[in-house]
């Protein structure tokens, strides 16, 4: 169709839309516009839809983690504590772990360990300046090295408390 303007004799005294014309030419555009904006919004809610789904999974899966490492922490607690008051640990090899760390090298130390782990331990010898004494404060499986640096504390409960933190990510 040309721009020309039309003139007419009378005015009009009917319409009707034939096939090809301008008005249906302007009603596919204006449904073709419909349908993409249409699209459009369908596309942006399923789209804001997935992205809560996705939120809300990562919460669940971060709760989740969060369940299992306290579950895992205790079944240990609960496992060490048992084996401990049984002695089923070996007590040397934890005895000569911390005096491997403790620093003091060949220096005098005093290792306060239970009653009963001082008792096991009688016979096994240790570097010289080494003592084990019992003490009834320090519980099976634990042991205590007072050196003349200061004292180091290896208890199972730090060091799940420690184990913990890790997986936790908590920086000490």
């Amino acid at each position: 169709m040309s721009p020309e303007r039309t003139r007419l004799h009378a005015p009009p005294t009917a319409a009707r839309i034939v096939p090809g014309d301008l008005g249906d030419l302007r009603e596919r555009r204006a449904l073709a516009r419909g349908l993409a904006q249409g699209r459009s919004e369908a596309i942006a809610q399923a789209a804001g839809a997935l992205d809560r789904a996705a939120e809300a999974l990562e919460l669940e899966h971060a709760r989740a983690a969060k369940l299992a490492v306290e579950m895992a922490l205790e079944i240990a607690r609960v496992l060490l504590r048992r084996e401990a008051q049984a002695g089923n640990y070996d007590l040397e090899k934890i005895v000569r772990e911390t005096l491997a760390v403790s620093g003091v090298d060949r220096g005098r130390c005093v290792v306060h360990l239970n009653p009963d782990d001082a008792k096991a331990l009688e016979s096994v010898p240790f570097r010289n300046g080494t003592v084990i004494e019992p003490d009834i404060s320090v519980a099976r499986g634990n042991v205590q090295v007072s050196t003349p640096r200061g004292l180091l504390v290896r208890e199972f409960e730090q060091a799940l408390d420690a184990i913990g933190g890790e997986l936790r990510g908590e920086t000490a």
